[in-house]
């Protein structure tokens, strides 16, 4: 992004432009601009298409919606729809403790988090410190 914003500085205004390409060639600056026409007519052919495909995009939805209120159908009567089609997955519910540790300082330190994870780093070192097991922190 940095290339982009110097070159917009630098083509920003006509006198940086002149002092730019001083030594550069007619013919060089004609296929340089010729260059940047292609490259203008490709971004607009681009856009073009884009918003193209969004008008249609819209207009679909418009006639789904016209088509959906002939029916008497809302996206809730969709959504039950898909809801009772699948298979929910069942998260497993993690069981969360208070752990009980003291820090590199000497403080006494509560947090809460579950036997399984990542843990704080100062927690970390004191299970090393101290050679027990998470479960052996946890507060009662």
């Amino acid at each position: 992004m940095k290339l982009l914003d110097e070159l917009h500085h630098r083509l920003g205004s006509k006198s940086r432009i002149r002092s730019l390409f001083k030594d550069v060639s007619v013919q060089d600056l004609e296929k340089m601009l010729d260059r940047l026409k292609e490259v203008h007519k490709e971004k607009l052919q681009s856009r073009v298409k884009e918003d193209a495909k969004r008008q249609k995009k819209m207009t679909d939805i418009a006639a789904i919606q016209k088509e959906m209120a002939d029916l008497g159908i809302t996206l809730s009567d969709l959504d039950s729809l898909n809801d009772s089609g699948k298979s929910s997955k069942r998260r497993r519910t993690v069981a969360k403790h208070t752990f009980q540790y003291e820090n590199a300082a000497g403080q006494t330190v509560l947090w809460e988090g579950s036997t399984t994870g990542r843990l704080p780093k100062d927690f970390q070192e004191y299970l090393e410190r101290t050679q027990k097991k998470r479960a052996e922190c946890i507060m009662k």
